[in-house]
């Protein structure tokens, strides 16, 4: 099981999400990414050391180091915003 870690900045992005989907979205890093973070898609380009994993609308940017089994929650965001 991978060890996450939270950037700073994800915590203020948590919190500007509605609560449901909030729940959610902490569910799925827990139960999902930290047992198998490679479910999640690679992105494209110079981003292409980043995943993306998608709960609903919303959308996990992580990285992932697989030396020290963890995983980085680098954003958290609704999908239109996400990547800007």
């Amino acid at each position: 099981m991978y060890e996450v870690v939270l950037d700073k900045k994800v915590l203020k992005d948590l919190k500007q999400i509605e609560k449901k989907d909030r729940i959610k979205i902490v569910e799925t890093i827990e139960d999902k990414l930290a047992k198998n973070p490679f479910i999640g898609k690679r992105l494209a380009g110079n981003l292409s050391e980043y995943y993306r994993y998608r709960v609903g609308n919303y959308r996990i940017i992580y990285l992932i180091y697989e030396t020290e089994v963890e995983i980085e929650i680098i954003k958290v965001g609704h999908r239109k915003d996400i990547y800007r």
